[in-house]
């Protein structure tokens, strides 16, 4: 998982993939797909995982392969780098969609078993991510032009306030 290593946001990102896993086994997959985006060995972003669990004797939330998480990663790194380009297009989606299918590989998917739905499974993760991802930068976009807004406005008035004690 050289992506995310050691940072706070591959906890972030291995959560995500979690939600992503479960929403494609709803959509009714077989044993060898939930086999590849599921982890039956525990993994280090397990832990984090964990405590967002209701219940400690209970999971309910999905616990993603590696293999998954390094490729929800790796999409996210590459929309982070690649979305300030195309935000202002109509075909923002469909750019970063074509991005991922270019850059991200999928090849664990038809290696760990699934050889029927691979080609959907893709499709599905990278739908998913587009689907999260962009309202993400959005509205950490927005945050941060609001909160650059407020600063001027905080610093004008200090100017303004300076200026009249001055007089």
């Amino acid at each position: 998982m050289a992506m995310c290593a050691g940072d706070v946001k591959m906890f972030s990102v291995a959560y995500v993939s979690g939600f992503i896993a479960r929403h494609l086994l709803r959509n009714g997959s077989c044993e060898a797909c939930k086999a590849c985006l599921i982890s039956e060995i525990p993994s280090t972003t397990d832990v984090y995982i964990g405590f967002k669990e209701c219940s400690s004797t209970v999971h309910s939330l999905t616990y993603p392969n590696e293999k998954l998480v390094e490729t929800v990663c790796t999409a996210v790194n590459i929309l982070e780098g690649l979305i300030s380009e195309v935000a202002h297009l109509d075909t923002v989606k469909s750019c970063i969609k074509s991005a991922f299918k270019e850059s991200v590989s999928f090849d664990w998917i038809k290696l760990t078993g699934c050889h029927l739905h691979h080609q959907r499974t893709e499709d599905d993760i990278v739908r998913s991510v587009t689907k999260i991802s962009i309202p993400w930068w959005c509205k950490q976009k927005n945050e941060s032009l609001g909160e650059a807004t407020r600063q001027k406005a905080v610093k004008r008035k200090f100017q303004v306030y300076c200026t009249s004690r001055l007089v």
